[in-house]
């Protein structure tokens, strides 16, 4: 688990890695108190804004008029938010929220009754927690009575006007929130920016099944937030709000949403790229490929370099600083993605030069690294050679199964839309009943779940079609719970885990079957690893922990158009073990190394290879072992009858 700390405009300053980085790394707590408590406005201002969002959320959410569309949610939070703000005391806040409830006034209708957890495990009810409006001493005990039949008359039915995505019940982007969209140059009015935060708050409380899971309390989070939001001066100010309350939601799903800011460069102080590439490993950056061989040369880089810290510091305390600006749901997805030279995460400097210390065999260097300015013409083309021919696909691949070693088939998850024509369900049937025939005569069968998968149907259809069982029930899916929106309640129709139009073959495979997982299985790969595990119940998961941001990504769209993504269902294994945060099962953990990398070897594959190996001696040891015994009885036998 995490710890986030808010990072201030001035903090964001010295994101270089330059002189004072070490200051940022090292008082990271003091600063980052020091700034909240500075911004921090009276307890009461920030109280009342809180309560202000738990209501309009409540009604946005739970009141018939808004979940029908005939009242906009909008709208009621900017006519009231004036009022608010004038409020001196409880007294007179209390007064803006028993005008704001009565115009929207108590439904009509019969009172709903109490939804119960039966039978037992049906709800995921983690997530609920009604205190704040059925004990506060904050709020009058009228407006707690309002808030709660506002409760007990709640909207129930599925096309809710802010959840229901036609088409897509599972996940996909809450409808019917405005974009607000703002030039860029230009930041968002004081509404706005309260209307985004109460729109975040209300997101994550009523349509984000893992709150619980959080490393901080949402409330104290947005509380922290609330002051800033209010006084948030430049655009550019209110994306690094953004950035901050999104790293807290620790969701994978959630990583991505720096990619869409504006002022990203800005934020990251990354304008300026390393002149090769590079992969990760035991926590360092190993130089596999120089893309400016010149500029590689100036700067003294060779292939094989080991980079141990920038500007004076550790790559692993640099990463640890990032976990406060990055949504991941653990350590292992944040360490995979950090790496991608296209984000540019590990190489700031506001200046084209930074000092960078390296092990070279054996070694230790401190050069000056001269970094690429991707907008010049000339550099550009030689990122876009470099990359072309890293990613260049074969003209021409085959249609037959891929061998990791002599008699171990591999299947790699985003490698097999290759396997199929794409032409009719049936020829496409056909033809991968034929491959898993064929790989069931293997002594082990390696399914490489590292990527995104290019065919869903792969593992869905064609896998379960050979191998599985009746009742393939292999995880707890739980979706949004219409009677009680912020609750989950279980989907026990088997469609949402193996298809019903197919009839199993319930093959039965011999050899042995590992799987690959590392923090790049994410979302749909981790569900399908989920299913081949119950597929092949004697298989062996090993790698890295994987991404943990499991279920459909939902999305809402925040005032200045930006785009916020979570695992949006929850999903469980049978036993109701989590997936989120942790990953899917792992049986044994293989991790990189960087002699490994150096050697361009892929080492989960090789240790997959080993453990197949091992196994299928193992079994040839006790079949030896077994027809020694049965000669020797025989021999026995024979013995004595000769007596």
């Amino acid at each position: 688990m995490r710890n986030h700390y808010t990072i201030p405009s001035f903090a964001l300053k010295i994101f270089t890695l330059k002189a004072h980085v070490r200051a940022l790394l090292l008082g990271t707590v003091v600063c980052f108190l020091f700034v909240g408590n500075a911004w921090a406005q009276d307890n009461f201002d920030t109280e009342k804004q809180l309560y202000f969002f738990r209501i309009w959320g409540h009604v946005k959410y739970y009141h018939p008029a808004s979940a029908m569309g005939q009242l906009s949610a909008d709208s009621l939070f900017l006519a009231h938010l004036p009022q608010l703000d004038s409020a001196k005391n409880q007294k007179q806040a209390n007064a803006v929220f028993k005008q704001l409830l009565k115009d929207v006034g108590v439904p009509a209708g019969e009172k709903l009754s109490p939804q119960k957890d039966q039978p037992k495990g049906a709800f995921l009810l983690k997530n609920l927690d009604d205190t704040w409006r059925t004990k506060s001493k904050f709020l009058t005990s009228e407006n707690r009575k309002t808030l709660n039949q506002i409760f007990e008359h709640r909207y129930t039915s599925d096309k809710h006007y802010y959840t229901y995505v036609r088409n897509n019940p599972y996940g996909g982007t809450m409808p019917h929130e405005p974009e607000y969209a703002v030039e860029p140059k230009e930041n968002l009015p004081y509404p706005l920016r309260m209307l985004a935060l109460a729109k975040f708050k209300a997101f994550v409380d009523y349509l984000y099944p893992y709150k619980h899971l959080m490393d901080e309390n949402w409330d104290d989070v947005i509380s922290l937030y609330i002051p800033q939001f209010a006084q948030c001066a430049t655009r550019q100010e209110y994306e690094r709000l953004l950035l901050g309350v999104n790293a807290r939601l620790d969701d994978t799903q959630a990583y991505s949403f720096f990619r869409q800011l504006h002022y990203r460069e800005k934020l990251f102080k990354n304008h300026f790229y390393p002149p090769f590439d590079y992969e990760v490993a035991e926590k360092k950056i190993v130089v596999t490929a120089l893309i400016d061989e010149a500029l590689c040369k100036r700067s003294n880089i060779r292939r094989g370099d080991i980079i141990e810290g920038l500007d004076s510091v550790q790559v692993s305390e640099w990463v640890a600083a990032l976990d406060a600006l990055l949504s991941v749901s653990n350590q292992s997805s944040l360490w995979s993605r950090v790496g991608e030279w296209g984000d540019n995460l590990l190489f700031r400097s506001e200046d084209p030069l930074m000092q960078v210390q390296l092990t070279r065999g054996e070694e230790q260097l401190t050069t000056t690294l001269r970094l690429m300015d991707p907008a010049q013409t000339a550099k550009a083309k030689l990122i876009d050679a470099y990359f072309k021919k890293k990613h260049a696909v074969p003209a021409k691949k085959s249609k037959g199964l891929a061998y990791a070693a002599r008699g171990i088939v591999h299947f790699k998850i985003d490698d097999t839309f290759r396997l199929i024509k794409d032409e009719t369900s049936e020829e496409d049937y056909r033809l991968m009943d034929s491959l898993f025939s064929r790989a069931m005569k293997a002594k082990g069968i390696i399914f490489d779940m590292r990527g995104e998968p290019d065919n869903s149907d792969f593992v869905f259809h064609y896998a379960f079609k050979k191998f599985g069982k009746p009742d393939h029930y292999f995880a707890r899916y739980y979706q949004l719970n219409p009677y009680q929106v912020g609750s989950y309640r279980l989907l026990t129709q088997p469609e949402v885990y193996y298809p019903t139009e197919l009839k199993p073959e319930e093959a039965s495979y011999p050899g042995k079957v590992v799987i690959l997982v590392n923090g790049t299985t994410q979302s749909i790969g981790e569900w399908h690893t989920m299913s081949l595990q119950r597929l092949f119940p004697g298989s062996i998961t090993l790698g890295e922990s994987s991404a943990g941001a499991d279920g459909d990504v939902k999305r809402i769209v925040l005032p200045g158009n930006y785009v916020v993504a979570l695992s949006g269902n929850g999903i469980y294994y049978p036993n109701n073990a989590v997936t989120q945060r942790l990953g899917v099962r792992l049986d044994e953990e293989v991790r990189p190394t960087l002699k490994g990398v150096l050697a361009k070897k892929d080492e989960l594959l090789q240790k997959a290879i080993e453990r197949i190996g091992v196994e299928e001696e193992k079994g040839e040891t006790k079949k030896t072992e077994t027809k020694k015994s049965a000669e020797k009885k025989t021999a026995d036998k024979k013995a004595q009858a000769k007596k």
